[in-house]
């Protein structure tokens, strides 16, 4: 006889709206696999498609993604809002402090 034993499953939320500043979304073409929340920026050496911004690039950040996307998928992000900075996803060696200072000059505050 086997015995059954009960799966317990916690989450963590994490919260992403930081206030009410109105969010902008655009939409582009990812050229390369996106996080969902990751920081990105336009890469002009492939046709302006949307990567996630990397170390060396973060006074490129124009945006905040939306949800995670593929490569030549589709990616929605978002151009202006007010989001909570834990709850990016950035590489560890980027330096979050030059995204915050790029953003902000497109409206996206983070707290």
């Amino acid at each position: 006889m086997s015995e059954y034993a009960v799966e317990k499953r916690e989450t963590a939320p994490k919260n992403f709206f930081a206030g009410d500043f109105p969010t902008v979304p655009e939409t582009g073409t990812a050229g390369a696999d996106i996080k969902e929340y990751a920081p990105v920026m336009v890469d002009t050496a492939s046709d302006n498609k949307i990567i996630p911004v990397a170390k060396g690039s973060e006074a490129s950040a124009i945006g905040i993604s939306a949800a995670a996307a593929g490569n030549g998928e589709p990616v929605t992000y978002y151009m202006t809002g007010e989001f909570f900075t834990d709850a990016l996803s950035v590489e560890s060696d980027t330096d979050v402090a030059k995204i915050k200072e790029a953003l902000r000059k497109v409206s996206i505050f983070l707290r």
